[in-house]
C-alpha cells in the first residue's frame, strides 16, 4: 500500500470517528438531527480526504537547497578563516625575520642581494689576448635581428673570436631584416672604447688590412653555423676553415654561441655586454635627459620593452 493510500485511510478513520468524540450527546437526539450533523461532518471529511499527497520531488527540492545553502555558507566563513590565517603567518614571518611586527615591503631590493657579486673580473689563468700578426685569421660577423638580438650577437663573437684565438673586425649590423636603420656600428656603439676595453681579451681591428685582402685569392669564405653551438663545434667545423681561408664572415649571427660555458668566457661576455658596448655620447646625453625628467616625476620608475613582432 503506498503513502498516498495511508494518509487517506488514516483521514477517513478520523473523520468517520470526529461526529462522535465532538458531540456525544447528540446521539439522545431525534435521527433526523444526528444524521444531518453526520452528512455534515461527512461531506468536510470527503473533501479533506481528496487532498492530494505531499509530491517528493518538492521535499527533495527543498533538501537540496537547504544543503547547498549550507554549503555555501560554511565555504565563506572557510575562505575567510583561510585568509585571516594566511594574513597571520605572513605578519608572523615578518616580526620573526626583522623583529619588527610590520616590517615594510621592499620590491626593489632581493633578499639575496647580498649574495650577488661582480662577474666581469678575468681570472688569473686567464690568457692575454693574441697579436693580429699571431691570430689565426680574421673574424667576419654580421648580425641579424633587432638592437637586442644583434646586441647579444655582438657579444657572441667576442667569445667565438677567443676561442678561434682570431682577430675580430668589428662587427657589421643588420639593415634589413627587423632593424631596418642605415646607421653601422660606429653610430651607435663607441667604438674606439669598445676596442680598447677589450684589448686585453681579443684583438680588434675596425677592418681587414688591405694587404691581407689583396693577397687572398678568393674572396672571404661566408657560413652560417647552427643556433646555440658548443665551443667544441667551432673547433672542429670553423677553426679549419679559417685557418684555411685567413678570412671567414658569419652570417645571420644571433644566438649562435650556447649558453653553458666555461666560468672565463661567461665572464667574457659580463665584460663585453655590461662594459665594453657604451653608447655613443650623443646617446648617452639624450638618455640622460630623459632619465632626469621622469625622475622629476618619481624617484624610481619601471622601463617596459614593447616589442610587436608581425
Amino acid at each position: 500500500m503506498g503513502v498516498g493510500s495511508k494518509v487517506w485511510s488514516l483521514r477517513s478513520f478520523l473523520c468517520s470517528k470526529q461526529p462522535q468524540l465532538l458531540h456525544p450527546d447528540k446521539n439522545n437526539n431525534s435521527n433526523g438531527s444526528i444524521n444531518h450533523n453526520h452528512n455534515h461532518h461527512s461531506h468536510m471529511c470527503w473533501r479533506s480526504s481528496v487532498a492530494k499527497p505531499t509530491s517528493w520531488s518538492m521535499v527533495c527540492g527543498f533538501m537540496l537547497f537547504g544543503l547547498g545553502l549550507i554549503s555555501l555558507l560554511t565555504g565563506h566563513m572557510a575562505s575567510h578563516v583561510e585568509w585571516y590565517s594566511q594574513r597571520f603567518v605572513h605578519r608572523t614571518l615578518h616580526s620573526a625575520q626583522d623583529g619588527s611586527e610590520r616590517a615594510p615591503i621592499d620590491i626593489w631590493e632581493s633578499q639575496y642581494s647580498r649574495y650577488y657579486y661582480g662577474c666581469k673580473e678575468r681570472g688569473r689563468n686567464f690568457a692575454p689576448a693574441v697579436s693580429e700578426r699571431k691570430s689565426n685569421g680574421y673574424l667576419l660577423i654580421a648580425t641579424s635581428g633587432g638592437l637586442n638580438q644583434q646586441r647579444t650577437g655582438i657579444t657572441d663573437a667576442v667569445v667565438v673570436a677567443r676561442i678561434l684565438n682570431a682577430t675580430l673586425v668589428v662587427p657589421e649590423l643588420d639593415h634589413h631584416s627587423f632593424w631596418k636603420d642605415d646607421s653601422d656600428f660606429n653610430n651607435i656603439f663607441d667604438i674606439n672604447w669598445f676596442i680598447t676595453y677589450l684589448a686585453k681579451d681579443i684583438t680588434i681591428v675596425k677592418r681587414v688590412p688591405d694587404k691581407v685582402m689583396r693577397s687572398m685569392d678568393k674572396p672571404p669564405y661566408t657560413m652560417r653555423v647552427p643556433r646555440k653551438s658548443e665551443p667544441e663545434y667551432y673547433h672542429d667545423q670553423v677553426l679549419p676553415i679559417l685557418l684555411r681561408r685567413r678570412v671567414l664572415q658569419l652570417t645571420k649571427f644571433d644566438f649562435r654561441l650556447a649558453n653553458d660555458l666555461d666560468d672565463e668566457l661567461q665572464r667574457l661576455r659580463c665584460r663585453v655586454n655590461y662594459h665594453a658596448l657604451r653608447y655613443t655620447k650623443p646617446i648617452r646625453q639624450f638618455g640622460q635627459k630623459l632619465v632626469m625628467r621622469m625622475r622629476k616625476m618619481a624617484n624610481r620608475f619601471i622601463a617596459v620593452h614593447l616589442r610587436f613582432v608581425q
